[in-house]
């Protein structure tokens, strides 16, 4: 430019770039401000489930890992599955709910494992249980169990380097006892204490003299054939600590406090319960999750008062998803607001928006808004939604980007024939086709 043209100031310059719309909808996107955090207080308030895909070091069968986490306690499940059927996931589901008993709140995303009859079913055998799915392309409406799940997946590789074995689906167990024995930053307990009341009953001095005993005495068989000492330490109970009246009044109206900002429906009530060392650990906890829970409104809504307020007609962005588009597509889809919805709270504010190819069903919160009303977008503006039909956030991606997702082949041979339909398509196949299957592929040079 400035070899060509003299006299241009730069703020021409930026004018110019921001009513371009090719150049918007290629912009980089802005780090999305922190969302507004999720209140669950108490056990099984709240449970979110999350699959994730182990196809490409499938072991015996299985290619996936379900984690099941209870958002107050952190508590994990994980158990390994050989395909995402909904049966799978119901049947682990059921196993906990009738271990544990049911949540009041199941959470998922939207996939088909998790919308499918045989989980709507839950609800006939517990008629109270609210069923949430998340917004597609939209992790941090769970971002708890997505966080924990790249935790797993380190902790499961360290475990399986540790061990010099492949057989991962063996290593969940481990994993899982040590991710509920660590330390959670929002309530200063562990998951372990804060269900069962006590820590986990890992005495390796106490089994070590044990084991230096027994492999002195042979005799040492049963339970009669243990020492008295060995008895009287393993009969031995701890008491609990009494906790101070003032400590439990403070708990209480802090709480109080919280109350007005939590939605009715997300809290369970709390019993009388008797002074035990179970109820002190998880009063403690609940003080130290409700002081985190403090700190994150406070920014949620110290990011909103910075958020600008969009009025109908106005142009903004989404960002597109990398699943929903190729390198070379736009990363920003153009959208038109068309109704505003305000709830009780004058945060709480949605979006409906509209494309040129359909109106998207779900709703938006500014947050997730790229600012683009000064671009020209006339085709947009001049759109008539009488005229519209309602599609899905991914649909309207991918007609935007003209992006056709193409289905792997999952050959096991050499892809040599049309036999392979990514051949037959005078396509190359690609990572997600073998999963290392098949290293003698002909048709991905």
């Amino acid at each position: 430019v400035k070899k060509r043209y003299a006299g241009i100031p730069q703020q021409a310059v930026i004018i110019f770039i921001n009513m371009c719309d090719v150049c918007q909808v290629r912009r980089s996107f802005h780090k999305q401000p922190a969302g507004k955090p999720i209140v669950s207080l108490g056990f099984l308030t709240r449970l979110q489930v999350d699959l994730m895909d182990m196809r490409s070091t499938v072991y015996d069968g299985f290619c996936f890992i379900m984690h099941c986490k209870d958002h107050f306690t952190k508590f994990s499940w994980l158990f390994p599955l050989k395909s995402k059927e909904a049966s799978g996931v119901a049947f682990h589901l059921k196993n906990i709910f009738y271990t544990f008993g049911p949540p009041r709140i199941l959470q998922s995303d939207n996939g088909k494992e998790f919308v499918a009859n045989v989980i709507l079913n839950l609800k006939n055998d517990w008629p109270e249980l609210l069923i949430i799915n998340g917004r597609a392309r939209h992790p941090q409406s769970q971002g708890l169990v997505e966080r924990a799940n790249a935790v797993v997946q380190q902790m499961l590789g360290k475990w399986l380097d540790v061990n010099k074995t492949s057989d991962w689906p063996s290593g969940l167990g481990p994993v899982m006892l040590s991710i509920n024995n660590c330390t959670s930053q929002s309530t200063k307990k562990t998951p372990y204490e804060m269900v069962f009341g006590q820590p986990c009953r890992i005495d390796h001095e106490f089994w070590l003299e044990l084991h230096k005993e027994s492999s002195t005495n042979d005799s040492i068989v049963n339970e009669e054939d243990l020492p008295g000492s060995f008895l009287q330490k393993l009969n031995t109970v701890t008491t609990s600590v009494s906790t101070n009246i003032n400590d439990q009044s403070q708990i209480s109206d802090e709480t109080s406090t919280c109350i007005s900002s939590i939605d009715s429906h997300m809290i369970l009530p709390v019993k009388e319960l008797t002074e035990t060392s179970h109820k002190r650990i998880r009063d403690e906890a609940e003080k130290n999750y409700i002081h985190t829970v403090e700190r994150q409104l406070k920014i949620y809504e110290r990011a909103l008062k910075k958020q600008k307020s969009f009025e109908i007609n106005d142009i903004i962005g989404l960002k597109i998803a990398d699943v929903d588009r190729s390198n070379t597509a736009p990363s920003i889809l153009p959208c038109k607001i068309i109704e505003i919805i305000k709830k009780d709270d004058p945060f709480n504010v949605f979006y409906k928006l509209a494309t040129q190819d359909g109106i998207i069903s779900e709703l938006f919160s500014s947050s997730e808004f790229m600012d683009l009303t000064q671009t020209v977008s006339s085709d947009l503006r001049k759109t008539d939604i009488t005229q519209l039909a309602n599609i899905t956030f991914i649909q309207a991606c991918q007609i935007f980007t003209k992006f056709k997702t193409n289905r792997p082949c999952k050959c096991i041979g050499s892809c040599e024939s049309n036999r392979c339909p990514c051949k037959k398509r005078l396509i190359k196949c690609c990572t997600k086709c073998h999963r290392g299957k098949a290293i003698s592929c002909k048709n991905n040079i």
